[in-house]
C-alpha cells in the first residue's frame, strides 16, 4: 500500500499505544482495526486538488483504544479505505503523537469517533507517516492481536437492559442518550436505498432486529456504515450472532413511534464477546421457539392462545377501535371472537394461498425462488438434503365482514389451515381447477364463529396482524344472537 520502503522497518521502534509520547518518532505500532469511519473527501482550499480523511479506532492491548486520523490526497484515503477493513491487523509507521484530554462521553470531540482509554491520538498525514496491512512475520503477536476482537475492552456486565431504555423513551420528548448492551441478533432485514436530507445521495440502510433476555420481541438497530453493512451480511447469524455494543445512540423513532438503536460515528461493536454473559445469552436465545422474527402472520401452533379461552365477543368496528383507535392500551396484542361472513377468500389461486419458508431457519423464501437468502442455509442444506430446500404451508388472507365493516387483515395459517379446509398442502397441490372453485365458494359468503389473535402494529410490525385460531360455521339463527350495535 505504501510508497515507503518496508525494508527500513529495522530502524523503526516497536511501540505499545500506552507507552506512546507525543515526542516519539519513527515508531512502528501493530494493531488490531476495531472500526473505521467512511472518507470524508473536500476540495481543499484555495486549491483545485481533492483532499479526503477518514479516522480508524485501533487496539493493541487488553484495556487500550485510540483513535488514528490520517490525512491525505483523495486517491490515498480511498486506497485506505478500501484496503484497510475493519477487524484487520496494521502497521502504523511512523504517526504524530498527540496528547488529548480524555473525552467524556458528551464532549464535542466525543460526537464523531469512538471514546479513547489513553490520553492519546495518532495522526498520519500524507509524507508523514503511513498505515498498511501487517505482514504477519510474527504469528505469535498476530494471534494474540486477532484475540482482542473478542475480548472487548469494557465488562459485559456493565450493559443495560434494552426493555429498561424502552420504557424510557415512549415519545419524541426523551432525549437521545449514547449506552451499551449485550444483544442476539435475531433477524436482518433486506437492504434499503434511501435518499440522503443533505446531499440528496442514496445511501444504504441495514436495519437488523435485536433482543436481549429482558426484551425477547426485539428493537430495531440501525447501521448505515458500508463496512459495517457489509460484516454484518457475511458474518452475522440470526439467534447465533452476540453482539457487545458500545456507545449505541438511543432514541425515540416517529417512523417505528418507538425506541430504536442507531450504529454512530462513536459506536464500537465486538462480535461474539467472550464471557460468561455471552455464554447465557447463547442458551436463552437457543431456548427460545424458532419462530420468524417477520413477525408475520405466521406463528407456531404451540404458542397460540387456545381457543375455549377466547370469549370476548368484538365487532370489527371494535377491533379496529381498539387495535389503533380511541380505545388502544398498552397492551401488544389481544384476542377476540367474530361473528362474520368471509367476503373474499382466494382458495383457487394457489400462489394467495401457499407460501413457502425455509426448511433450516424457518424464514420466507419468494414465490419464485427456491433457495433461501441466507448463505449459512444455502451451505447446510447442500450438504444435508437430497430433496428440496423449502415447504409450502398455507398463509392464507381472508376478508371478514359484518354489519359495522370489514376486517381486511386476517390470516389462516398452517396448521389451523389444514384444519379448516380438511386438507395439507401436498393434497391442496394435486386439486383440479374444478376443484379449486368448489372449494372456493365452500368458505365464501359463509358465515363464521372466527376466534382471533389481534396483534397490534408497532416498531417491529408496522402492520396490524389478525391470526385466525379457530373458526367453525355457523348458521343464519345462530349468527342473529349475537349481532349488535357498536
Amino acid at each position: 500500500m505504501s510508497n515507503k520502503p518496508t525494508e527500513n522497518l529495522s530502524e523503526l521502534t516497536v511501540k505499545k499505544l500506552y507507552n506512546l509520547h507525543s515526542e516519539d518518532v519513527n515508531t512502528l505500532i501493530v494493531a488490531l482495526v476495531l472500526s473505521k469511519t467512511e472518507p470524508n473527501i473536500f476540495l481543499a482550499k484555495n486549491d483545485t486538488v481533492y483532499k479526503g480523511v477518514m479516522n480508524f479506532t485501533l487496539r493493541d492491548s487488553k484495556h487500550h483504544v485510540v483513535n488514528c486520523k490520517c490525512w491525505g490526497p483523495r486517491e490515498k484515503i480511498e486506497e485506505y479505505n478500501e484496503k484497510i477493513k475493519i477487524a484487520d491487523i496494521v502497521d502504523v509507521i511512523c504517526c504524530k503523537v498527540n496528547s488529548i484530554k480524555i473525552e467524556g462521553p458528551d464532549t464535542q470531540q466525543a460526537r464523531y469517533q469512538p471514546l479513547a482509554t489513553l490520553p492519546i491520538s495518532l495522526v498520519l498525514n500524507d509524507g508523514q507517516g503511513f498505515m498498511e496491512k501487517h505482514n504477519f512475520h510474527d504469528l505469535e503477536n498476530y494471534k494474540d492481536l486477532k484475540q482482542l476482537w473478542r475480548l472487548s475492552h469494557k465488562p459485559l456486565y456493565s450493559v443495560l437492559n434494552l426493555a429498561d431504555v424502552k420504557n424510557s423513551f415512549r415519545d419524541a420528548q426523551a432525549a437521545a442518550m449514547h449506552t451499551d448492551f449485550l444483544v442476539v441478533v435475531a433477524l436482518l432485514r433486506p437492504l434499503r436505498e434511501l435518499k440522503a436530507a443533505k446531499d440528496g445521495k442514496l445511501r444504504k440502510c441495514l436495519e437488523l432486529v435485536v433482543f436481549d433476555q429482558s426484551l425477547p420481541s426485539g428493537m430495531i438497530l440501525t447501521i448505515w456504515h458500508l463496512d459495517w453493512i457489509e460484516r454484518a451480511k457475511k458474518l452475522w447469524q440470526p439467534l447465533k450472532t452476540v453482539l457487545h455494543l458500545i456507545d449505541i445512540k438511543v432514541s425515540y423513532s416517529e417512523f417505528y413511534k418507538g425506541c430504536m438503536l442507531s450504529f454512530t460515528s462513536r459506536s464500537l461493536i465486538y462480535e461474539n464477546p467472550m464471557g460468561q454473559e455471552t455464554q447465557m445469552l447463547v442458551e436463552y436465545a437457543e431456548s427460545m421457539p424458532k419462530t420468524p422474527f417477520e413477525m408475520l402472520a405466521q406463528q407456531s401452533s404451540d404458542s397460540l392462545p387456545k381457543a375455549d379461552q377466547i370469549q370476548t365477543i368484538m365487532t370489527v368496528r371494535q377491533i379496529y377501535t381498539r387495535a389503533e383507535g380511541q380505545l388502544s392500551d398498552t397492551n401488544d396484542q389481544f384476542t377476540a371472537v367474530l361473528y362474520a361472513l368471509i367476503s373474499h377468500i382466494n382458495l383457487d389461486l394457489q400462489s394467495f394461498v401457499l407460501s413457502k419458508r425455509c426448511k433450516s431457519c424457518q424464514r420466507l423464501i419468494s414465490w419464485n425462488k427456491t433457495l433461501c437468502e441466507m448463505e449459512q442455509c444455502q451451505m447446510g442444506l447442500s450438504f444435508n438434503f437430497s430433496e428440496q430446500s423449502f415447504e409450502y404451508f398455507f398463509n392464507i388472507n381472508l376478508h371478514l365482514s359484518d354489519q359495522t365493516g370489514t376486517l381486511m387483515e386476517a390470516r389462516l395459517t398452517d396448521k389451523t389451515a389444514e384444519r379448516v379446509l380438511k386438507l395439507n398442502t401436498e393434497q391442496y397441490r394435486l386439486l383440479n381447477d374444478k376443484d379449486l372453485e368448489n372449494l372456493k365458494w365452500s368458505f365464501l359468503m359463509q358465515h363464521y364463529e372466527v376466534k382471533l389473535l389481534i396483534k397490534k402494529p408497532n416498531m417491529l410490525r408496522r402492520k396490524l396482524i389478525v391470526i385466525v385460531v379457530d373458526m367453525r360455521a355457523i348458521d343464519i339463527d345462530e349468527l342473529s344472537k349475537y349481532i349488535s350495535a357498536f
